[in-house]
């Protein structure tokens, strides 16, 4: 579930760069929720890619209230 994904992306030193596909499908939707800053690889890419770059001021919110998030995931 990608608010579990944003939990381990909180204890990890940002930026990170990401090649697993499941993960980068994580973050476009942490991402579509304005919870993490992330660059993403198009489509077309031969080595798809996700750059996250920071977790936003609502991504830490709704880590801070412990799980919140899961109501608009």
């Amino acid at each position: 579930m990608p608010l579990e994904y944003l939990q381990e992306l909180a204890a990890r030193e940002l930026p990170l760069t990401v090649h697993d596909p499941a993960c980068i499908d994580k973050l476009r939707v942490l991402r579509a929720a304005d919870l993490v800053a992330v660059l993403v690889s198009n489509d077309e890419s031969p080595a798809p890619f996700a750059r996250v770059l920071s977790l936003t001021d609502k991504g830490r919110t709704m880590l801070a209230r412990g799980g919140e998030a899961r109501e608009i995931l």
